[in-house]
């Protein structure tokens, strides 16, 4: 199957795109809906599923599903991903939804479920073979109702509620010895194991190092916004950091960026030294994969 993942942080895209290859799926990105829109209406193969991320700038959301379901045939799955709950009205428009951090195995359940009585690994399915619906598409998702993976049933409507269920989670995670001065584990084992699975242990800890340095620039990025007050772009940056750290495992960095994405810059000066416990945590995830070369 052909999978499609579009989001515009990099570090996710490679991230999902190992993942995936490393379970036998053909794997295209995109860093915008604009651009997976435009991959779409000129590659002679349709994508079996599609991953969007639902925090992206210009097309994303429900503008984004439309045009999917306009140019993708009806076997598409479309899912949304995201590290909260989106909205009601959006998740109406995919046929489901992937909490990060997930596994491949909710992506393979995905699967299952919308055609429980065949493979998830469906053969590719040429352009002239599709059906192809022109202009806004008004259908609901073949589904008749939502499946979410890793979700809670009941709507979170506030990020603070997010960050403080997922910060209960990890309590019962599985974890490595290490610095813990923040009181949270810094990697979560079992999300470790699941990678170093998947793929061999130097491509494991090239990932690993691209998450840090990643993390490491959007900290330098953040101590300049919360400066200017800019705290749209502080919590985006939070976000994306969050997600990243999420996929990886680094329990650590995933929840001190959820509840500075929740807090934003609401507590003048705070954030600064929440940065520095945020660069301090980079430092912790090191040791600790250091340890393990």
């Amino acid at each position: 199957m052909r999978v499609l993942v579009i989001d515009d942080d990099p570090m996710s895209r490679d991230l999902l795109r190992v993942l995936l290859q490393a379970e036998g799926y053909e794997v295209e990105c995109a860093d915008s809906g604009e651009d997976a829109i435009t991959w779409i209406h000129h590659t002679a193969t349709a994508p079996g599923l599609v991953l969007a991320d639902v925090q992206m700038p210009g097309l994303a959301g429900s503008r984004l599903a439309g045009e999917l379901r306009s140019f993708c045939p009806p076997e598409t799955l479309l899912l949304l991903m995201s590290g909260s709950r989106p909205p009601d009205q959006i998740l109406a428009r995919f046929d489901g939804f992937l909490l990060k951090p997930f596994t491949m195995k909710d992506v393979t359940a995905m699967l299952a479920a919308r055609n429980p009585s065949s493979s998830a690994k469906k053969t590719l399915v040429r352009r002239e073979q599709w059906t192809v619906v022109r202009g806004p598409a008004s259908r609901p998702p073949s589904n008749s109702r939502l499946v979410s993976i890793a979700a809670s049933s009941e709507p979170q409507t506030a990020s603070k509620k997010d960050a403080r269920s997922q910060r209960q989670e990890v309590q019962t995670a599985e974890t490595v010895p290490g610095d813990k001065s923040s009181g949270m584990p810094v990697l979560n084992e079992t999300i470790y194991r699941q990678l170093a699975a998947s793929m061999p242990t130097p491509q494991l800890h090239q990932m690993y190092a691209m998450c840090v340095n990643d993390a490491r620039a959007r900290i330098t990025s953040m101590h300049q916004l919360a400066a200017s007050r800019d705290g749209a772009a502080f919590v985006r940056q939070a976000h994306a950091i969050k997600g990243g750290c999420g996929m990886l495992g680094a329990t650590e960095l995933h929840q001190m960026a959820a509840e500075l994405e929740a807090r934003g810059l609401e507590a003048a000066g705070a954030e600064v030294n929440s940065l520095d416990e945020l660069s301090a945590a980079c430092d912790r995830l090191e040791r600790i994969l250091g340890s393990r070369v």
